[in-house]
């Protein structure tokens, strides 16, 4: 075990929402209870995908706004640590970085996870060991997503990695047992239980014309985040025609109902 600890989780999530700042700090709260010292906490906005996954088009022009966001959900983090860690416990620094688009922006490739861990290793103080957070849905399935990454076994040689449940999706242990047979350590937070809580269904809230607010009050997004996005980013929100269309209530019934079932 290092002498200390920073824990990475990145994400192409647009927008962050409050499943997010759960996951971050639930785990962040079950690492310090396992004995991992945490001195720092970053979110880390994907700049251009890595291409195993989910299609996502349109990183780059959407990384300034999904930054903004994340530190704004570190905030939240920070916040919800400050309550729950112990007294005595000292509290990590909890904040967001770029460094994938100072990795991406002048070439053409994509983001590859082991690139941005190995720099941010470099910029550790000596003995300062490196967590990467991920969900389970990585590791699950037959053919689990993280071993058809850029060079799995080299993250594994810069990192120990931490799992964190999804609903409805079960690590391979198989998969799990090898990487650990790496001398790395993969860490089970098996009591972490998130808001299940859609970024793509939440997005279909906002572009059907759901108040970024309405969705904080519902409990899908912070409200810190909700009120960025009601100031920043129109182009979410469809234009709502009067007397056209299920009303204002309706709409954010189905919708968060939807955002929070996936």
């Amino acid at each position: 075990m290092g002498s200390d600890y920073q824990l990475v989780f990145g994400l192409s999530a647009d927008p962050v929402h409050v499943g997010h700042v759960e996951m971050v700090a639930q785990s962040a709260q079950g690492l310090v209870a396992r004995g991992y010292p945490l001195v720092e906490v970053l979110l880390v906005p994907v700049y251009r995908r890595n291409p195993v996954g989910a299609v996502k088009r349109g990183l780059p022009d959407t990384f300034a706004s999904r930054l903004t966001m994340c530190a704004l959900a570190a905030g939240e983090v920070a916040h919800r640590l400050e309550r729950r860690l112990p007294a005595a416990c000292a509290r990590p620094r909890i904040g967001a970085s770029a460094i994938e688009a100072e990795l991406a922006r002048h070439r053409r490739r994509p983001n590859y996870t082991v690139e941005t861990l190995t720099l941010l290793k470099l910029r550790c103080p000596p003995g300062r060991g490196l967590i990467f957070l991920i969900s389970s849905e990585l590791v699950a399935g037959s053919d689990p997503q993280l071993g058809r990454w850029h060079r799995p076994d080299a993250i594994l040689r810069v990192a120990d990695i931490a799992v964190c449940p999804r609903p409805g999706y079960t690590p391979n242990r198989r998969f799990l047992s090898a990487l650990a047979r790496g001398g790395r350590r993969v860490i089970r937070l098996d009591e972490v239980a998130t808001p299940d809580i859609s970024a793509t269904a939440v997005r279909a809230c906002l572009d059907a014309g759901v108040s970024p607010l309405a969705l904080a009050r519902h409990g899908s997004l912070t409200p810190a985040i909700a009120r960025y996005l009601s100031v920043r980013r129109a182009s979410y929100i469809s234009e709502t025609t009067a007397g056209k269309g299920p009303s204002t209530s309706s709409r954010l019934t189905k919708c968060a109902d939807s955002a929070s079932s996936r």
